[in-house]
């Protein structure tokens, strides 16, 4: 079937359902192989047609995701983001979620979540009470278990000028455990535009959210007033999650930065925040890369 599908590059049939799927050529780059018992795969060869498929060593493969407000800026950046083939597209597997059908660059559908994707700023840091928009997506992510088939999960702004490689030579010197491990990002406390999660620390949020919710309520005295990166951060403490700092990860304007970080010109740092145009995001990622 697939030999005869001009656009057909893979394939993969589940013998449980008798379902074959045909796949097209939408994916950025690459793309990567991963275990998965319930189906078999393989590419129409016989009829010369293909696409390069590698296999990352153990603790390299990414999960990435964003959350997308549609009608925004998010939406300008993140179709330029696929057609450069960067950020979270330069991942092995990404998704980016949203409250409406939608498509990113015309090729990525969107996942979408229910929720009017709206909240308040406030609390003791004047930041965006977003908690609940983000477990919502949280839940949808666990829903789909997508995430399991790789090593690190990581969750992306839009404006975050992020750089997989980057972030996979940092990942040399940190290694998943049986109760999990996340990376901390700023001395200040974990913060919300690059979040690195190992699959480990993943379920152990998957499995620990009903107490979290619960131990961490009593302890605020009703709904805490925080961010998600801050509940996150949190909730992972509590469930005994390995918290390991590093100083590559994130240059931001609210972690105190060193002077001229904006020019994205710090050697080896994975991600730089906010770019919130299209143009200053590029000249970002020229930085890094020059």
């Amino acid at each position: 079937m697939c030999a005869g599908n001009e656009e057909c590059v893979a394939w993969s049939f589940q013998a449980a359902e008798s379902m074959c799927f045909l796949k097209g050529a939408f994916p950025r780059g690459t793309i990567t192989k991963v275990s998965n018992e319930d189906f078999t795969s393989g590419m129409p060869t016989q009829v010369g047609r293909s696409i390069e498929a590698i296999e990352r060593p153990s603790g390299q493969s990414l999960y990435c995701f964003a959350l997308m407000v549609p009608d925004s800026y998010e939406a300008a950046l993140l179709d330029m983001q696929y057609d450069e083939g960067i950020s979270l597209f330069e991942c092995d597997e990404y998704a980016v979620f949203t409250n409406q059908d939608l498509k990113i660059a015309d090729k990525v559908e969107t996942i979408r979540v229910d929720s009017d994707l709206k909240c308040s700023s406030g609390g003791e840091f004047g930041t965006a009470l977003n908690t609940d928009i983000f477990l919502t997506v949280w839940a949808k992510l666990l829903a789909m278990d997508r995430f399991s088939r790789h090593d690190w999960i990581v969750k992306v702004d839009a404006d975050c000028v992020f750089s997989p490689p980057r972030l996979r030579s940092v990942l040399e010197a940190h290694r998943d455990s049986a109760s999990g491990v996340y990376l901390n990002n700023c001395l200040l406390g974990m913060h919300g535009p690059l979040e690195v999660l190992s699959r480990n620390a993943v379920l152990a949020f998957a499995a620990g959210r009903a107490a979290c919710a619960a131990r961490l309520a009593e302890r605020c005295g009703g709904p805490c007033s925080w961010g998600e990166d801050m509940y996150v951060d949190q909730c992972l403490q509590l469930l005994r999650v390995r918290r390991e700092y590093e100083q590559y990860l994130l240059q931001e304007d609210h972690c105190e930065p060193p002077p001229g970080w904006d020019s994205c010109a710090s050697p080896g740092v994975v991600a730089f925040h906010p770019f919130k145009g299209v143009d200053e995001y590029k000249a970002c990622v020229s930085a890094m890369a020059s």
